[in-house]
């Protein structure tokens, strides 16, 4: 029994979660959110490539690949990997300068950029990185994407209205736009209007509906038979068979190289999914692995790339459809996938007929939930400075352009998180006379504080960025207290482990104030910690405790074994 069992767990190791536990009763709430997943992607898939600068084709022959190589490798059971509006957009901010006007050159950037994306993920997920997209905090993304949203829509206003469309970032092509006001051309117009009064009213009216695939049924039908591309309204035009075509995109090395940076933002733009799928396991009550969804993202970007795809990921709207429909595992994306693979087969050329003004309808509607004022109004009632770096984030991408205002909002993210490590608050120590416990003097009165010990701690993790601000902060109050203490204790609760330069700047102290004739004890240290400390010699210079209580008052002995 035993050798069978081990010749059981390795395979059902290697299955995907929702596949080794699969039940009978799925199968049909799977099959009807495929449905519904299918209607959302579908057109999503050909606005979205045209957001990317590829023809909608190129949406089609993308989507089936990355959904089913994340229902194999992935944890979650509801998200979607398919084409997202901010993925789509850094794509083309980043082909657009290497293919310089070569329509084919384009494209195979494009899929190569996947494939890079795919290992870049693929190589996160590895190192269990699946925590970097946290770093980027809620208020900068909030701007980012706010930034991105105008940025999109700005670029989908000249489709609409028929004009022609500007290059550069978001302010020149408003000034080209708006330079361009009195060449509209008034049947685009109407139609470009009348697609964005289906999708917002049909959303209103009939939310369950889904608005853009009827909007696409519509479109192409009334221009089929009114021939609107004869009255100068612009259409998709001929459309290839748009099954996946396995093939290497022909790029070379110094553009390879060239794709890598962006590559890594799109590991900062997973946060959205990562995210995602958290939430759905909680409202279902399972556990999802952020690392292994990174490398199963990373897998469907490679199967995308050589299918001549662009960049996927998971995407909010699609895997929100999923839920709503009542999907309860990543078979629903499967049936998905194959719906779309028989969509690319037989009904490609039926987008043949659709109007340029449509899909810029469907995707200012998509982008529109990125203009999120409210969220903005929130940030700024809760922390002034959070709605400082939100704005920072919304600036970056209209004035610098979609993936230098990924560079800046990751920054703007990593210089906040920095800061904040870097200079910890660290205060003065008091014991409750009745409870024992110890609490910061600044903020809960009625402390007892022994003017002979000074305990002090700091509210972060000690660290090599803060470590000589903490150093410089505990000296300074020790000089400073009047009567002047004869021990200093600094608690180390919040430091788990220590660096080199953490110990270093624990020696350097006990050393400075041993100069003052003050001696330097640390408590709660943790055994890690105290490792670190016995091999830096700091030890031997500052004695250890387990607890701030044995440091104030301490036994015979010089030490205390460390806090475990």
């Amino acid at each position: 029994m035993a050798t069978a069992a081990a010749s059981v767990t390795p395979r059902r190791r290697l299955l995907p979660p929702w596949m080794t536990s699969y039940e009978r009763s799925w199968l049909r709430p799977d099959v009807i959110a495929g449905l519904v997943i299918w209607s959302v992607v579908t057109p999503q898939a050909v606005a979205y490539a045209q957001i990317a600068g590829l023809p909608p084709q190129a949406g089609l022959m993308a989507a089936p690949g990355a959904m089913a190589a994340y229902a194999l490798f992935g944890t979650s059971r509801q998200l979607v990997v398919s084409a997202t509006t901010a993925t789509s957009a850094l794509s083309a901010a980043t082909v657009g300068p290497l293919a310089h006007g070569d329509v084919a050159a384009f494209a195979a950037l494009s899929a190569m950029l996947a494939i890079v994306v795919g290992v870049v993920l693929v190589a996160g997920g590895a190192l269990r990185l699946g925590a970097v997209a946290d770093l980027v905090s809620k208020p900068v993304m909030t701007g980012f994407l706010f930034g991105l949203g105008l940025t999109i829509i700005i670029s989908q206003l000249t489709s609409l209205l028929g004009i022609p469309g500007g290059d550069g970032n978001f302010f020149p092509r408003l000034r080209d736009l708006v330079d361009h006001l009195g060449d509209v051309h008034t049947t685009t117009l109407a139609v470009g209007a009348g697609s964005l009064a289906v999708l917002v009213v049909g959303r209103r009216v009939a939310p369950k509906v889904p608005a853009t695939l009827v909007l696409l049924a519509l479109a192409i039908a009334l221009s089929a038979l009114l021939h609107l591309d004869d009255h100068g309204v612009d259409v998709v035009g001929d459309i290839p068979n748009a099954l996946p075509d396995p093939a290497v995109p022909s790029v070379s090395a110094h553009d390879i190289t060239a794709l890598i940076a962006p590559a890594l933002g799109v590991l900062v733009l997973s946060a959205e999914a990562v995210g995602v799928a958290r939430q759905l396991a909680m409202k279902h009550d399972y556990q999802v692995d952020a690392n292994r969804d990174l490398m199963a993202m990373g897998a469907g970007n490679v199967v995308a790339g050589f299918c001549s795809g662009f960049v996927q990921s998971g995407g909010a709207s699609q895997t929100a459809a999923a839920d709503g429909a009542g999907g309860r595992s990543q078979f629903a994306t499967v049936v998905c996938a194959g719906l779309l693979l028989l969509t690319g087969a037989f009904l490609a050329p039926l987008f043949e007929h659709l109007p340029q003004a449509t899909l810029a309808a469907i995707v200012i509607v998509a982008v529109s939930s990125f203009l999120d004022v409210a969220e903005l109004r929130r940030i700024a009632g809760i922390r002034r400075s959070a709605i400082v770096f939100a704005l920072l984030g919304l600036t970056g991408v209209l004035v610098l352009g979609v993936l230098q205002g990924l560079v800046v909002t990751a920054g703007l993210s990593l210089v906040y998180v920095i800061q904040r490590l870097a200079r910890p608050s660290v205060g003065v120590l008091g014991r409750h006379v009745q409870s024992g416990a110890w609490g910061r003097v600044d903020r809960i009165q009625g402390l007892q504080v022994d003017p002979k010990v000074l305990v002090m701690r700091s509210d972060g993790p000690l660290l090599y960025p803060n470590a000589d601000a903490v150093r410089a902060a505990v000296y300074d109050a020790a000089i400073a207290a009047d009567p002047r203490p004869e021990v200093v204790v600094v608690g180390l609760a919040t430091s788990t482990t220590l660096d080199v330069q953490s110990a270093d700047a624990l020696s350097d102290l006990a050393r400075q104030l041993a100069r003052e004739g003050i001696a330097l004890r640390l408590a709660e240290v943790r055994r890690p910690a105290a490792a670190v400390l016995e091999r830096a010699g700091t030890a031997a210079l500052a004695p250890l405790f387990q607890t701030l209580d044995a440091a104030v008052h301490p036994p015979e002995v010089t030490s205390d074994h460390p806090a475990p």
